[in-house]
């Protein structure tokens, strides 16, 4: 609750550089957690970074152990389609 309340206060006062270490700092704490990964990523679509966003999924998927896996490849595979990365989808 900690981290997730931090972020939300750093994404209002729009120190987005700050949110990118928290949400470093959160999945170190807790990598297995597919939402952290999930708003970390959309967090960075949202800022126009595709290139970071897609390494973040790329990072998330490559986890040994999630909580809930099959929902960071369905918000994969979303955010290349929103993309137009078909070739991407396919793979």
């Amino acid at each position: 609750k900690l981290f997730k309340g931090y972020i939300e206060l750093e994404i209002e006062l729009r120190e987005f550089d700050r949110c990118r270490i928290l949400y470093e700092k959160y999945l170190e704490f807790n990598p297995q957690n597919c939402t952290t990964w999930i708003k970390f990523a959309e967090l960075e679509t949202i800022l126009g970074d595709t290139d970071r966003a897609r390494a973040i999924y790329e990072l998330a998927v490559q986890q040994p152990r999630l909580d809930m896996p099959e929902i960071v490849w369905k918000a994969y595979i979303d955010f290349e389609v929103e993309q137009q990365e078909h070739e991407r989808c396919r793979k």
